[in-house]
């Protein structure tokens, strides 16, 4: 009987799933390391715009690994709208902020390079107008670069470039065969990407005066201290000439009470 068939099918057996592992864990590298992913886009300062204002999105862009990466595009993109009542995306809405650079929702730019660890500040202007709708304003990011460890080219995106159902069935708990897909509790290879970034959100509003809050705030304050000033001059008559002002006004008070009453009695 020959045994070549049954050997040669043994052998292809055991290394198929050596193959396979490898084919469908091409995406998940060192670039994919969530510990290092998290660290790109950080520190994070958002505005609260009043409309017809602008303000600035300050974040730093980290190089977070330890060789250089080149051709960096960074792309920032207002994406959607929400407030209490409704979500919109943002091309529903009339007069959306837009990036002040590019005068639209989106901005991109380019660097040659961005050297290990390098950090980089960042401010985007967002200008808005007396007709921008006022609430919530959600931005997502993209980013793709090239770098000597990997031949192919890297692309990482945020949560808002992919659909609920999308996310649902990427953060599904991974089964033993499906962990080779998965950068931390993410399926990266079932969302065609390196890495998951940060989304970030902005909000325009019109501000609260603030005048109430220090007239409520200095009427607090005389109260607390008159309070303090009566217990003293009780226990320890430290301020006569406080209780010489009540006494005053409070006869001043009698005496108007015994008016009124008075008046009302005529009637």
């Amino acid at each position: 009987m020959d045994h070549k068939p049954l050997i040669l099918f043994s052998v292809l057996l055991i290394l198929t799933p050596t193959i396979f592992l490898g084919a469908a864990s091409a995406q998940v590298t060192e670039v994919s390391d969530p510990g290092r992913v998290n660290k790109i886009l950080s520190d994070f300062s958002t505005p609260i715009i009043q409309p017809g204002n602008e303000g600035n999105l300050d974040f730093n862009l980290t190089n977070a690994y330890e060789f250089d990466i080149e051709d960096v595009v960074l792309t920032a993109e207002i994406y959607a709208y929400a407030d209490l009542d409704e979500q919109k995306e943002i091309y529903e809405i009339d007069e959306p902020p837009v990036f002040k650079l590019q005068g639209t929702t989106q901005r991109s730019f380019r660097l040659n390079v961005l050297s290990a660890e390098q950090v980089l500040p960042q401010r985007f202007s967002i200008q808005t107008t007396d007709d921008t709708e006022k609430g919530v304003y959600f931005v997502r990011f993209q980013m793709e670069f090239d770098h000597s460890e990997d031949e192919n080219r890297s692309i990482m995106r945020s949560k808002g470039h992919f659909t609920d159902s999308e996310w649902d069935n990427a953060t599904k708990r991974p089964g033993t065969s499906d962990e080779p897909y998965y950068a931390g509790s993410i399926n990266i290879t079932m969302l065609g990407v390196n890495g998951i970034l940060p989304d970030t959100s902005f909000t325009v509003k019109t501000p609260i005066p603030r005048w109430p809050q220090y007239l409520l705030g200095g009427l607090a304050a005389f109260f607390g201290i008159f309070a303090v000033m009566l217990y003293m001059q009780e226990e320890y008559n430290s301020f006569p000439w406080l209780e010489d002002i009540l006494d005053h006004w409070s006869g001043k008070f009698n005496q108007l009470r015994r008016r009124l009453k008075h008046r009302l009695r005529k009637r």
